[in-house]
C-alpha cells in the first residue's frame, strides 16, 4: 500500500512539474512529457474509476509483433501510420485500460492531432464531444487555465467531434489495411488543417 501511495505522489508532483514548465513561457510548449510504464498504468487505472466505461468487452490489442506487420503495410494506411506515430514519437502500444485508451494513439492518428501538449489537449476535446469523459474535461481546464488552448480552438475541435461518426462503434481491426484518408472519410473525420471555420472574423487553421 505504502509503495502505491508513493508512486501516486511521484506522479502528482511530476505532473506539477509539467504545469509549471507548460507555464513559464521559456520552455518549448512542443516538449513531450513521458511517464514511466508503472506511472502510466496507474493513471489508467485512476481513471477508470473516474469514467464511465464504454462497453468494456470491448477491446483493442496492438502487440508488438502485429505493430511489426503494421510497419510493412503501405504508406498511407490505417496500421502504417499509427505505427509511424509510434515509432516517431518512441511509444508503446497502450494495452491497459478501456477500449478509449487503448486506442488513444489510433484516435491521433485518425484526428490528425500531435502528441505535443496543445495537441493532446486538442484530442481531448474531441473525445468529450465524443463520449462522457470527466478525465478529459479536467485535462480542457488545465489547458485553458494554462493558456495551451483558448474558446476558439475548444469549440472549432468540439464541432470537429460532434460531426464525426460515432467511434465506439467503429472497428478499427476492418480498417487497419484501409487508406487513413477513406477512412477519415467515411468517419466525418476533418483534421483542423482542413477544418476552417471563421470565429469573430479570425479563421482558425492549424498544421497537422
Amino acid at each position: 500500500m505504502l509503495r502505491w501511495l508513493k508512486l501516486i505522489l511521484k506522479i502528482v508532483l511530476r505532473i506539477s512539474l509539467r504545469i509549471a514548465q507548460i507555464i513559464n513561457p521559456q520552455i518549448n510548449p512542443n516538449r513531450r512529457f513521458i511517464l514511466t510504464p508503472e506511472e502510466l498504468e496507474i493513471i489508467l487505472k485512476l481513471a477508470q474509476t473516474i469514467n464511465p466505461q464504454i462497453n468494456p468487452k470491448k477491446r483493442f490489442t496492438l502487440t508488438l509483433d502485429s505493430l511489426k506487420k503494421s510497419r510493412l503495410l503501405p504508406d498511407g494506411t490505417l496500421g502504417r501510420e499509427v505505427a509511424r506515430f509510434l515509432d516517431e514519437n518512441g511509444f508503446e502500444p497502450i494495452n491497459s485500460g478501456d477500449w478509449i485508451q487503448q486506442t488513444h494513439d489510433v484516435w491521433h492518428v485518425l484526428t490528425g492531432f500531435s502528441s505535443s501538449a496543445h495537441d493532446e489537449i486538442m484530442l481531448q476535446i474531441f473525445t468529450r464531444a465524443q463520449v462522457f469523459r470527466p478525465t478529459s474535461a479536467v485535462v480542457v481546464l488545465v489547458g485553458l487555465v494554462t493558456d495551451l488552448c483558448n474558446f476558439q480552438e475548444i469549440r472549432q475541435v468540439l464541432k470537429m467531434g460532434k460531426q464525426a461518426q460515432p467511434l465506439i462503434d467503429w472497428d478499427i481491426e476492418s480498417d487497419w489495411r484501409t487508406p487513413l484518408a477513406e477512412v477519415r472519410q467515411r468517419l466525418n473525420v476533418i483534421p483542423l488543417n482542413e477544418l476552417q471555420e471563421e470565429f469573430s472574423g479570425v479563421t482558425v487553421s492549424r498544421t497537422v
